[in-house]
């Protein structure tokens, strides 16, 4: 009874917003904030129980690919508003890529070691064990190489586009192919779909998931407004607005979503889930940079990244690249993630070129270190060749 009651509530913290946000109801910013938050909460705690019901038809690894697309829809719209405004101010391209840059490095660097750090202090374990995620992993080192190549042009088109939707595509079939898993579920709500017959369970979670989507992308501006007008007032600089509060906001289902999972004992998934929505992040998100791009210019344009962008966008593979590099033995521990984190915040903390060029080299080189010294390698063939069959 107490799962239908929570499950009842979500839906209602959902609806109250999609309903202000359809009536056009003007309410005091921290008001709306605080119900566009409690309505994130909602839909994040109704998809992860549409995902659990997902996998009684769908492999796993496919039924995470939807999860992390949900959730991460809000970032979508941040970054393809300013990519589009671009085009036609170019004085918006620097807030385009910092947004991405931004988005992708708060996924890895801040939220994956937040999976660790949460799961400790409720199940006082320091380490996850990381399941059957080679798939996310593989196609997310994919990914990461090629933001390295994209990096050290400096530029990213259309060619560049039709190729990164490519990997996500391939990615996708690939998850199609992985082997079903029958869902092990606690909750009522859960239990109820599942039993139910094929067609009927298959249409009661899909409207859940269309909810979550809807009720994500009504509580996405209020909520990523709210908090960057907080931290207008507060006197923060507008750049560290656009390449981190606006992420950080935008990205608030995707964290909401995890910490429910890790929090229920669903560590893996929720790493999994990341390493998920960083790859289509790095493959579909960066793809619509230059489609936007190219719409708002009214003509097709590659879009170029000056040094500081570069820059940035090489210190995102770098970081990505190492987190790889560290849960490649598909265990992560907690002096593992403290490093990772560390790592992302000193990046984050001084965002000077310098520090970002130094940054780059160490965390690369770390990553190599650990590669040859304790011969990872071997972990990457394994995972490759499960991926692939080679």
């Amino acid at each position: 009874m107490r799962d239908w009651l929570w499950f009842f509530i979500n839906i209602v913290m959902v609806t109250q917003l999609v309903v202000i946000r359809i009536l056009d109801i003007h309410l005091n910013p921290i008001v709306m904030t605080i119900l566009s938050g409690m309505a994130v909460i909602g839909a994040g705690t109704i998809l992860s129980l549409a995902s659990e019901v997902a996998q009684k038809d769908l492999p796993r690894s496919f039924a995470t690919i939807i999860l992390a697309l949900i959730a991460i829809l809000p970032e979508y719209a941040v970054d393809i508003y300013f990519s589009y405004k671009a085009g036609v101010d170019p004085q918006y391209a620097r807030y385009a890529l910092a947004n991405m840059t931004g988005a992708n490095r708060l996924l890895v660097g801040m939220f994956w070691p937040l999976v660790v750090f949460v799961y400790y202090m409720a199940f006082r374990r320091r380490l996850v064990r990381l399941g059957n995620i080679s798939l996310e992993l593989v196609f997310l080192l994919i990914a990461s190489l090629y933001a390295f190549f994209i990096a050290l042009k400096g530029s990213i088109t259309l060619i560049d586009a039709v190729i990164l939707v490519g990997i996500f595509l391939f990615y996708s079939l690939m998850a199609m192919r992985q082997a079903k898993i029958e869902p092990e579920v606690e909750n009522e709500v859960a239990e109820f779909l599942i039993d139910l017959h094929k067609p009927g369970r298959i249409t009661l979670n899909s409207f859940l998931f269309l909810f979550a989507a809807i009720g994500i992308l009504a509580a996405a501006e209020p909520f990523a407004e709210g908090l960057i007008e907080t931290g207008k007032i507060l006197g923060i600089n507008e750049f560290f607005l656009v390449q981190w509060l606006a992420p950080l906001a935008s990205e608030s289902p995707e964290l909401i979503v995890i910490i429910i999972l890790t929090l229920r004992g669903y560590s893996s998934w929720g790493i999994g889930a990341l390493a998920s929505s960083e790859v289509n992040q790095l493959t579909l998100l960066v793809a619509t940079i230059p489609v936007a791009y190219s719409i708002g210019a009214g003509q097709v344009l590659s879009f170029h990244l000056d040094h500081l962008q570069s820059v940035e966008m090489f210190l995102t593979a770098a970081i990505s690249f190492l987190a790889l590099t560290l849960v490649s033995d598909r265990i992560f521990t907690l002096w593992e993630a403290t490093f990772l984190f560390l790592a992302f915040f000193l990046t984050a903390v001084y965002p000077t070129e310098m520090v970002h060029k130094v940054g780059s080299a160490i965390i690369l080189a770390t990553a190599v270190f650990l590669i040859i010294t304790g011969r990872r390698y071997r972990d990457w063939w394994e995972a490759f060749n499960k991926v692939f069959r080679l």
